[in-house]
């Protein structure tokens, strides 16, 4: 597994945000497996699909990206609560 970003991708960008979320949507796709099932890849919804940013295509698992400027805490705030409702109804 990599560990580091390929920067190079963030070049055209100026903001930090729009820089963090190409470089680990990148490494993400090119380096994560699925926890789940363990598939070896995971694969990439179209950008703002409320869902989620990645998904398995074995076991239907949905991923969701998170990023902070500073550090992180004890626990990350999930996003819109009523995206998240969606999702858990939709997948019963």
């Amino acid at each position: 597994m990599n560990l580091s970003f390929d920067e190079k991708l963030a070049d055209d960008y100026t903001s930090q945000s729009q820089k963090i979320r190409v470089l680990t949507e990148d490494w993400v796709g090119n380096q994560i497996y699925c926890p789940n099932c363990g598939h070896l890849d995971i694969d990439k919804y179209p950008n703002n699909k409320s869902v989620g940013d990645f998904f398995c295509s074995n076991c239907k698992e949905d991923y969701e990206l998170k990023s902070k400027k500073e550090n992180f805490g004890n626990k990350i705030v999930d996003g819109a609560y009523r995206t998240m409702i969606e999702r858990l109804q939709s997948s019963n």
